[in-house]
Formats: C-alpha cells, sequence, structure tokens
C-alpha cells in the first residue's frame, strides 16, 4: 500500500517487457545471430507506430462500447515499451488520446494528411499503423495485414502476418494483402508500411480479447517481433 504510482509503473513496464521478451524469444525466426544483426542495424532505422483514429474519431465500437481509438493507442505504447527495452528507436504519431483538430473542426483526411507528414518526416522511417476492423455479421475474426504497394513493404507485411497467425490464431485464414489505393496514408507515405487490423470489434468474443491488457502485450510483441526480423533480412541482403 506504501507503493507510490511511478513504481507502479515500473514494475508493470517490467512485467510487460519481460512477458514480450518470453514471446518474442518464441518466434523461430528470431535467432540469437539474427537477433543481434538486426539490433545493429536497427540503428539505421526508426519503426513508426502509429495508433489509429483518436479523439472525436474513436473508429469501430464494441458492442460493450470499447472504441478501436483506444485500442489503437494501447497497443502503440505497449509496443514502444517493448520496443524501448529491446533497444527500438521508436517514433509515435500520438501518444494521447487525440484528432489533433484545432478548434474543435475534425477533418479525417486532414488527420490522414498530417499522420503522412509525420511519417515522412522521419528518417529511415517504417511504419505500422495500428488498427482494428469491423463487419455487419458478428461472426467474422481474425488479423490482417495490408502493405503498402512496393516489395520492402509486402515483405514486412508477409512476416507479421505469419507471425499474427502463428503466434496468436493458428485458426486465422486471412493473408496478407496489398494495401487499396485510396487508404491515404499507406499510398502517401514515402517508407516500408503496413496496416495492421488485429481484429474485428464487431465480434464480440474477438473485442473482448483485443481490450485484454496480456493479449495487447501479444499483440504489440508480435509486431516489435516482426519489425525485428524485416530489419534482420534487410541486414542480410
Amino acid at each position: 500500500m506504501f507503493i507510490t504510482i511511478d513504481i507502479k509503473r515500473v514494475i508493470k513496464i517490467t512485467a510487460v517487457s519481460l512477458l514480450a521478451v518470453l514471446l518474442l524469444l518464441g518466434i523461430k525466426a528470431v535467432s540469437d545471430h539474427g537477433f543481434m544483426a538486426a539490433m545493429n542495424n536497427s540503428d539505421k532505422h526508426t519503426l513508426v507506430l502509429d495508433a489509429g483514429h483518436g479523439g472525436v474519431d474513436g473508429g469501430a465500437v464494441a458492442v460493450s462500447g470499447e472504441k478501436e481509438s483506444d485500442i489503437n493507442l494501447s497497443l502503440a505504447l505497449k509496443a514502444e515499451i517493448i520496443a524501448d527495452f529491446l533497444g527500438v528507436e521508436t517514433a509515435l504519431t500520438r501518444t494521447e488520446d487525440t484528432d489533433g483538430a484545432e478548434n474543435g473542426e475534425y477533418s479525417e483526411r486532414e488527420n490522414l494528411i498530417n499522420r503522412v507528414d509525420t511519417v515522412n518526416s522521419v528518417q529511415n522511417a517504417v511504419l505500422i499503423s495500428i488498427h482494428q476492423n469491423k463487419f455487419p455479421s458478428s461472426i467474422v475474426s481474425g488479423a490482417e495485414v495490408m502493405y503498402s504497394d512496393n516489395i520492402q513493404s509486402k515483405q514486412l507485411g508477409l512476416i507479421t502476418q505469419d507471425n499474427l497467425v502463428s503466434e496468436l490464431d493458428k485458426e486465422n485464414r486471412r493473408v496478407a494483402r496489398k494495401a487499396p489505393t485510396e487508404l491515404l496514408l499507406t499510398s502517401s507515405v514515402s517508407c516500408p508500411a503496413i496496416l495492421v487490423e488485429c481484429g474485428f470489434m464487431s465480434n464480440p468474443d474477438e473485442a473482448i480479447k483485443l481490450s485484454n491488457e496480456q493479449y495487447q502485450t501479444k499483440i504489440a510483441t508480435v509486431l516489435i517481433a516482426s519489425y525485428i526480423q524485416y530489419i534482420n533480412q534487410l541486414s542480410s541482403i
């Protein structure tokens, strides 16, 4: 009862990081040699974590009332903690529940343009945009990765989709695919980029999982592990 809020936060961050490392070590493609090579090469890149939506734009909403924007932000912050623990350089497009609107006049297009500008201002960036999906039918589920129209993005997208399936949901039959051109963020940034739909808010069971802290930590770890594998492949070329 005498533990301060700051110490509680340190304990929580340490627990998240240790759980993350345990899962990270379970992803076979990250060998000891590959991990160290990736870490050496990661100094040349910055992972940009984009928590989709925010502020008045809550995105998809679960039956329980949970907002996509809150889950996206929680995942991005957990991923940042894990990345920092592993020595991966990161930048975030938002760190709080905000839509970036001035004078309360929100524009989705303006928000996306601002995110594009933020990503493009980061030298040697690699973008992972975090989202949740929705569908009229509540039975649809499963994570899905979309990638920008270039070979580097496809490489990262395939790695990430494979890891999401193998580590979180072996029944998931979804595959990584090229992002539609109308997705302004992935079509406008100048760096390797993927958009990860981590699950369906419209599926009650999956929405409960997506709101769970431990499951979020697993997703965040898979994202960081996938990034490290991608960097490792770059370092071996």
